[in-house]
């Protein structure tokens, strides 16, 4: 929804980073999973860390990605390959931020607000279920905007 202000690729590269953490530990068999990056200290540290990093490779997917698509396909599935620094900066912030929230409702090792605060008050608000129907809904609503803005692109070009 928020288009050229928000760059979806530099969302997703950023929740990747994040769970390289968990993915080590879980491979090295040490408890707990979530440390530091996923404390909104650590994610603020990701998110720009993915600013910088992230949003050249993100263009760079982009490029390969539009290069794959026939002249077709490129009307509904091609993208800009030039991701703003303000819109990569949005999709890094809410990315990292929006991972330690979801991550803190399901998460019992989770410590989001260290090193000031021990505790994790959002760990349970709703079900696992819950979280993910809600998770689920939000994609389709998600996917849904995207095909009417395409739709409405089409008509009005």
């Amino acid at each position: 929804m928020a288009g050229q202000h928000f760059s979806f690729t530099v969302f997703a590269f950023t929740q990747v980073a994040i769970d390289l953490e968990p993915l080590y530990f879980m491979l090295s068999d040490e408890d707990p999973l979530h440390r530091f990056f996923h404390t909104y200290v650590g994610a603020t540290a990701v998110a720009l860390v993915s600013i910088l990093i992230g949003r050249p490779v993100c263009e760079w997917a982009l490029r390969v990605w539009n290069s794959w698509l026939s002249p077709a396909q490129a009307r509904w599935l091609g993208f800009p390959a030039t991701i703003s620094l303000a819109s990569a900066a949005m999709g890094a912030f809410l990315g990292a931020y929006s991972h330690i929230a979801l991550d803190s409702i399901m998460h019992a090792d989770m410590r989001p607000l260290a090193p000031f605060v021990a505790s994790n008050s959002l760990l349970g608000v709703v079900s696992i279920d819950e979280l993910h129907g809600i998770c689920a809904v939000a994609g389709l609503v998600g996917l849904a905007v995207l095909y009417a803005r395409r739709v409405w692109e089409r008509v009005t070009t």
